[in-house]
């Protein structure tokens, strides 16, 4: 598996004058319209049982798991609440 902290750290070093931006398509009006500001949350504790394979695996992501659990389960909070009020 590799080490990823370590490719994120050698791409937080780029100077923003070396990132080639000439790929990336403009946006307009239509590709913000459902954008929404997201606030933190007070946070609470809570225990639950999950697969061993992703207790392992949270684990090994050491202090990021709980903010993992928290944005995994964000989004799909906002993915089915979006789906369902359509």
């Amino acid at each position: 598996m590799k080490n990823l902290r370590n490719e994120d750290s050698k791409k937080n070093n780029i100077k923003d004058s070396e990132i080639n931006y000439s790929e990336i398509p403009a946006t307009d009006d239509k590709f913000w319209e459902d954008a929404a500001a997201i606030y933190p949350q007070k946070k609470v504790s809570v225990q639950l049982e999950i697969d061993e394979d992703i207790a392992i695996w949270l684990n090994e992501l050491g202090n990021d798991s709980d903010n993992a659990v928290n944005n995994l389960l964000r989004s799909y909070f906002i993915g089915a609440k979006h789906f369902t009020e359509k």
